[in-house]
């Protein structure tokens, strides 16, 4: 009997690795970048930690540049989560004061057109400090995010500095204020919660990879005339605007049943056409948005 209890012996979570794809500087470079593959921001205050979150999660000590001056960091950098094949993008640290008003409007403007116009942005994770009480630049963050139907993976940093009552109350505090999703508690230094904060933004992409993926699934299936029909639907879904991404799925929804393959060839010719398809109709829609930017 206990042999038989040892063969169920729980599977031991493997870090994913964290490369770092391009270091970018302007809205069009971050709307541009990784088209075909989603973005989960990385968004919080010049000092809550986020460059050492980030090495933590990758298990390396120089991949993010850790800075002791807050606000340092000018640049958006872009990591690619292998092998799960989505973008983690680091967006520079807001609420510094020792920055010039008119640089921290620049990158004020710059991180809420990113997060207002990337179509590939899935959901922010908002880094919070576990020892302290909801800040205002947080507060507004959040309330940004929330009126934008941006999904919110809240994140409460440096947790080895907190008693379990701090975490316990702080989450509460957050909780109130962030009603879907219970903020996860970690700590860089220790390493507690890294494993669960990586599954979460692996099942947020996981979730938004299936989403799109059922809609081409389900085009392949349907008639030329029902095609053009779910094309225009499918233009008019946005993933950031599926609140559902963070487990959230309200209770007269029902799961969406899984496809078996049938046909692999010509369904993989089918499919590599319509990818075709999209990747240029969006080429279009972005330069059309370009050319309109310019005439402002």
């Amino acid at each position: 009997m206990q042999n038989t209890e040892n063969n169920f012996v729980q599977e031991e979570f493997i870090f994913p690795q964290l490369i770092l794809k391009e270091t970018l500087y302007t809205l069009a470079q971050l709307k541009n970048a990784a088209p075909e593959n989603a973005h989960i921001a990385l968004a919080g205050r010049s000092n809550v930690g986020k460059s050492s979150l980030i090495n933590a999660l990758a298990k390396r000590k120089q991949l993010a540049k850790v800075s002791a001056t807050p606000g340092k960091t000018r640049s958006v950098n872009l990591y690619r989560v292998d092998p799960h094949d989505f973008f983690l993008t680091d967006l520079p640290g807001y609420g510094y004061a020792k920055r010039s008003k008119s640089e921290r409007e620049l990158w004020a403007n710059l991180i809420e057109k990113y997060l207002v116009e990337c179509e590939n942005l899935i959901a922010v994770a908002i880094l919070l400090d576990c020892r302290l009480e909801p800040q205002e630049a947080d507060k507004i963050m959040v309330q940004f995010a929330l009126a934008h139907n941006i999904p919110i993976i809240p994140i409460l940093t440096k947790a080895d500095k907190c008693t379990q009552k701090e975490r316990s109350e702080r989450i509460s505090q957050w909780t109130v204020l962030i009603p879907r999703g219970e903020p996860i508690a970690v700590s860089a230094h220790s390493g507690f919660g890294l494993r669960e904060l990586w599954k979460k933004l692996i099942a947020v992409a996981e979730k938004a990879h299936f989403n799109h993926k059922q809609i081409k699934e389900d085009l392949l299936e349907n008639t030329q005339e029902e095609k053009s029909e779910i094309i225009q639907l499918e233009e008019n879904i946005t993933v950031s605007q599926d609140n559902t991404f963070l487990g959230q799925e309200t209770q007269n929804e029902k799961p969406k049943k899984i496809r078996t393959k049938r046909g692999a060839v010509a369904r993989e010719k089918e499919m590599q056409k319509k990818l075709a398809q999209d990747k240029a109709r969006k080429k279009a829609q972005e330069e059309k948005s370009r050319a309109k930017h310019k005439k402002k």
